[in-house]
């Protein structure tokens, strides 16, 4: 097998699997024989050729992988109102305690406590009823992951005493980084994911490591300061680690629930709304129109993605339910402190931006990764004995 048909049978793992069945061996039939003529041609024309497959099969799987989506045919039962306003609270809790209104104070501390009374009690009621969490819970689950892990890593490195140098998030990124191994160990024995997880996964990797190359090729010109790029590359590697526990925890909704286990994700994400810094950043806090700003793009976030999730009926519409509103609100998050500072887009910290970006390839991560169980889970349930 030439160069060319390695590259490209690899390749078409990126593909989603019924195309692959499909087109497979046309297409590396194909790769065979533009191989054989560049040959001829001479190693250059190998090379540009293997350099162009390369490119070409990566964007022409993800066009495959959209319209797959977006061409889905399957019907879901929208999930009651009662289980999605139930999924909304910790939302609105969120959103309307950005006000810092006096008058919600009350309401906020009842609708507060009383939701966390509910999911401690409904949690363990349904898990032992039906080995399952309840699907209203499933953010504030993701919420509470990411608590405790943050609250358990910072801890560890107080205890353990890790060297200082690189900052607290080393016990966060070595507890989170250990929870992940050891859940997709467990909850994934012996799978063979798509290429589609494979390349999110290493989109998360190839963005932070070209964060921290461009953020050091400013440094170098500001006045290199070693300090400052290991904090930066921490911070980064802490952020990825947190996305990579939460798919990792959201993997034991994903069988019964298929792609609705994002809300998992989606709500461990929910500490951004508790700091204004992860939203408006540090200047100009006297902007009147900020406690607008940040209960709108908190009930974006964590009210209207949940509630069109739960209520979508094709997969299709679960795909824009989440990815409309979260990339909506990513750009206004990036965009809408330096309109209002009147600052130039340059002025868009590396930081915020490599934030933004992992956000969003977490959930595609997520997606994929959820999407790929629901079908192998659907396939070995409709090939059962009496189905």
């Amino acid at each position: 097998m030439t160069p060319v048909e390695r590259i490209y049978q690899v390749l078409l793992w990126l593909y989603p699997a019924k195309h692959r069945q499909a087109y497979g061996r046309l297409m590396l039939q194909h790769a065979r024989d533009l191989s054989r003529s560049a040959r001829q041609r001479g190693r250059w024309h190998l090379a540009v050729l293997c350099l162009r497959l390369m490119i070409d099969g990566i964007a022409n799987a993800f066009i495959e992988h959209k319209e797959a989506i977006m061409n889905a045919n399957g019907t879901y039962k929208p999930v009651p109102w009662l289980s999605v306003l139930l999924a909304a609270v910790p939302g609105l809790w969120v959103a309307f305690s950005r006000r810092h209104a006096d008058v919600l104070g009350p309401l906020l501390l009842v609708l507060g406590v009383g939701y966390i009374l509910l999911f401690a009690i409904g949690l363990p009621a349904m898990w032992w009823r039906q080995r399952r969490l309840p699907i209203w819970g499933l953010m504030f689950a993701g919420a509470l992951a990411w608590f405790l892990t943050y609250r358990a890593g910072t801890g560890l490195f107080q205890q353990v005493r890790l060297p200082y140098i690189f900052g607290w998030e080393l016990g966060v990124v070595i507890l989170n980084i250990a929870l992940a191994t050891v859940l997709f160990v467990v909850l994934l024995p012996r799978q063979r994911l798509p290429g589609s997880v494979w390349v999110a996964v290493g989109l998360i990797g190839l963005i932070n490591v070209l964060g921290a190359i461009i953020y050091g090729s400013i440094q170098l010109g500001d006045g290199f300061q070693i300090g400052e790029l290991q904090q930066y590359m921490m911070a980064s590697l802490a952020l990825s680690a947190e996305g990579l526990m939460l798919v990792a925890v959201g993997l034991l909704a994903a069988r019964q629930y298929g792609v609705l286990a994002l809300l998992v994700v989606i709500g461990g994400y929910g500490y951004i709304f508790l700091d204004t810094d992860y939203l408006f950043g540090y200047p100009s806090r006297d902007w009147p129109g900020l406690p607008l700003y940040l209960v709108t793009v908190s009930l974006l976030y964590l009210v209207l993605t949940p509630v069109a999730l739960l209520r979508a009926k094709t997969r299709r519409g679960r795909a824009l339910a989440v990815f409309v509103p979260v990339v909506l609100f990513l750009v206004v998050r990036a965009t809408v402190p330096i309109l209002i500072t009147g600052r130039s887009l340059t002025a868009l910290r590396l930081g915020d931006a490599g934030m933004s970006i992992n956000v969003l390839l977490t959930l595609i991560l997520a997606w994929f990764l959820y999407n790929h169980l629901a079908v192998s889970h659907e396939a070995q349930y409709d090939s059962l004995p009496g189905r």
